[in-house]
């Protein structure tokens, strides 16, 4: 982790080396195509970025599903090694139980031949003394009854030896069949016992195969990993580059765009003052009423208290009640040098009249002339409202005489 930590810092380091952004403020043209390439080398860098993602995700999914099957195969092995187990035992049953069978044989022969002896020397005794001895028995009855007796009794030792034969004979063939069969059942599980154990070593043949993989895989996902780390360092250095670039295109336009400003400005004014040389001079006492029809002036020129701050203050102009939406008028010829917003003001019209004089009118609702544009003594410039810091619709009327505002009635006396 060490290493990669290192390499990652190496490999960013010489990535804003190589992306690092110009610092000449005209070099405007030279700057956008460097930030063009840049944009291209990102996209590039995180087009390689997702292709190593993915790489990587196929690499964690094999590892994932190689897992899985070093899973089942230890679980089958864990089983095989049981079975094994089993085989073994029952094999060892087997031979134990072929012992004790075998031990049984040999004795079954033994009582077997015991027997055959008895037997034997019963009939040589049978033979010696031939039918006499049979018969001797036989008279020797003191009674029919008793010679009935004696007779079954004959009769039934004889039966008897030849049970006695048969049975044991049945027992040995029994017990030898049991052996042979014993027998072979130890060669099959003989047979099996081999074959689990071939089977458990091609299992960990196999296993250690799927180790050998995993250990190739984790090789390969640590490579990748190293890879998607410095490839995501190159993208961020150059987003980094990127972004130092732009805040300098940022201020190269900005100081571009405050020039033209500033160059706008002076050519308005430059116009604005060819067009006030052209403006005649307007004499007192030469002004239209700015709201026809309507002359209730509801605040003076001067020192009042402000009727929303409650504060001493100057007036610069006259307040002259009107509904909303009244016409208000130019108070003599001039050229329109502000149509708009004007903060507390609201709404606000100026005009220049030229010979240092200019009127203001506030608080509008609507303005109906543009900047630059010429109007005539009574032209509809604006509507009454109430816009700005006003408590209700009124015009604000201001004179200014070389920018400072004069009282405006002793012009309309």
């Amino acid at each position: 982790m060490k290493r990669k930590n290192i390499l990652a810092m190496f490999m960013i380091f010489v990535t804003l080396i190589a992306f690092a952004p110009t610092t000449e403020v005209g070099a405007s043209a030279a700057q956008r195509a460097r930030m063009r390439e840049l944009q291209a080398q990102r996209d590039q860098a995180r087009t390689q970025v997702q292709d190593t993602e993915n790489l990587l995700r196929g690499v964690r999914a094999d590892i994932a599903e190689l897992f899985a099957t070093i899973r089942e195969y230890d679980q089958r092995l864990l089983d095989a090694q049981a079975d094994l187990e089993e085989i073994e035992l029952v094999l060892l049953e087997t031979e134990i139980r072929m012992i004790d069978a075998t031990e049984e044989l040999v004795q079954a022969r033994i009582d077997r031949d015991e027997q055959d002896e008895v037997f034997r020397t019963r009939l040589r005794a049978m033979h010696e003394q031939g039918r006499a001895g049979y018969l001797n028995v036989l008279l020797q009855a003191s009674s029919f009854t008793d010679f009935l007796i004696r007779l079954e009794h004959v009769r039934a030792i004889s039966q008897q030896d030849n049970e006695i034969l048969a049975t044991m004979q049945a027992l040995e063939d029994s017990i030898e069949n049991t052996v042979g069969e014993l027998a072979r059942l130890a060669v099959l599980f003989e047979s099996l016992y081999e074959q689990q154990q071939v089977a458990i070593i091609a299992l960990n043949d196999a296993q250690e195969a799927h180790h050998a993989f995993m250990s190739a895989l984790e090789y390969d996902e640590a490579n990748v990993e190293m890879r998607l780390l410095v490839e995501q360092e190159t993208e961020n250095a150059i987003r980094i580059a990127m972004g130092y670039l732009q805040r300098e295109i940022d201020v190269y336009e900005e100081e571009a765009a405050r020039r033209q400003r500033e160059q706008e400005e002076l050519d308005r004014q430059n116009r604005l003052r060819q067009q006030q040389a052209q403006v005649p001079v307007i004499f007192e006492g030469d002004w239209a009423w700015p709201v026809p029809g309507h002359t209730h002036i509801t605040s003076r020129f001067g020192s009042r208290i402000h009727p929303i701050r409650r504060t001493s203050e100057n007036h610069s102009g006259i307040d002259i009640r009107a509904g909303t939406g009244t016409r208000i008028v130019a108070a003599a010829d001039g050229i329109v040098t502000h149509s708009g917003s004007m903060g507390g003001y609201g709404i606000t019209v100026i005009i220049n009249h030229g010979g240092g004089y200019s009127t203001l009118y506030a608080h509008n609702s609507r303005n109906r002339v543009s900047v630059g544009q010429s109007v005539t003594r009574g032209q509809h410039i604006a509507d009454v409202g109430s816009t700005g810091v006003s408590t209700g619709p009124h015009l604000h009327f201001e004179i200014r005489r070389n920018g400072t505002p004069i009282n405006p009635e002793p012009f309309f006396r």
